[in-house]
């Protein structure tokens, strides 16, 4: 379960979430999305949990499978560094 269907499962729409805990609409989208993490007070992180009917562990879990769908690698993107070409590193100082 990710943020979006917590929200949903809790009959919520993305404004109403951004109302109710004080926030922008484009932080509920953000958090949806994975580009970024639910960062809160404890007392909106309670009220997120009554919110979203969840549990702490399922408001967790939410939002860390959305950010790990945001990074997964699509499909025949290549890697940043291919496995068996490493950057050579040095001891030598850059200026002498």
């Amino acid at each position: 379960m990710d943020m979006q269907v917590l929200r949903e499962r809790a009959g919520l729409g993305r404004a109403e979430v951004a109302f109710r805990l004080a926030i922008s609409e484009t932080s509920v989208r953000n958090w949806e999305a994975g580009r970024t993490e639910p960062t809160m007070t404890p007392k909106k992180y309670l009220d997120a949990l009554r919110l979203f009917k969840c549990t702490p562990e399922e408001l967790a879990a939410a939002s860390e499978k959305s950010i790990n769908q945001r990074h997964k690698r699509k499909p025949g993107r290549p890697k940043r560094f291919p496995d068996n070409q490493v950057s050579h590193v040095t001891d030598s100082p850059v200026c002498t």
